[in-house]
């Protein structure tokens, strides 16, 4: 059967988005690996240009609450460039700065704005979004672990969610999630969600 098609928004709008470990396993239970996530999390999110309101990394799953911006204009590419940095490090940077001067340097310009198109194309996009986070630390999981097999349950869920009230009551259920399963008495305690991060912006 057919996909049923993600609905997503033409404009800006907020996402609540849940995924699950395969089988439900608790594979993110040490603390080092919740640490891992979250990295991987915010890096992901400043590649995209998605705003993180809110987040809660539990031992079998996930939930973000997230604001995809639609830009006004195309990311230029010393933005590009600099998102790279920040999601592969300053090295990835370097190399694919000179990179680019190379093809400047041969005449490839359409090879140029091609890769810088396709680069664009995973920015600013829910779905984009998730699937970086996803494979990253898939990647990096496979790789210190020596696993085999699929980590992740299916396709991520993810819901518009209005702002306001709305986004609000949203924003307390995803980090009120280690209350309800009874690892803290209050949020706030809860090392790996924005509970116990400044509120600031959030909404």
């Amino acid at each position: 059967m057919a996909r049923t098609a993600r609905i997503e928004s033409e404009t800006d709008a907020y996402y609540h988005i849940v995924s699950r470990c395969n089988n439900r396993s608790f594979l993110f239970s040490e603390g080092r690996l919740k640490d891992t996530l979250k990295d991987l999390l915010e890096r992901a999110a400043a590649f995209s240009g998605v705003e993180l309101r809110a987040f809660c990394l539990m031992d079998n799953h996930f939930h973000l609450v997230v604001k995809v911006v639609k830009p006004d204009a195309p990311v230029g590419a010393a933005e590009l460039l600099r998102r790279v940095g920040v999601l592969k490090g300053e090295k990835a940077m370097r190399d694919l700065s000179a990179h680019w001067d190379d093809l400047v340097a041969a005449g490839y310009d359409a090879t140029l704005r091609d890769e810088q198109e396709r680069l664009r194309a995973r920015m600013h996009d829910v779905s984009e979004f998730v699937k970086l986070f996803k494979e990253e630390f898939d990647r990096i999981y496979k790789r210190d672990r020596k696993y085999c097999g699929s980590i992740w349950s299916g396709r991520f869920k993810s819901t518009l969610v209005e702002g306001g009230r709305y986004l609000a009551t949203c924003i307390r259920y995803v980090e009120l999630n280690p209350v309800r399963a009874g690892m803290v008495s209050q949020a706030k305690n809860y090392s790996y969600s924005s509970a116990n991060e400044p509120k600031p912006n959030k909404i």
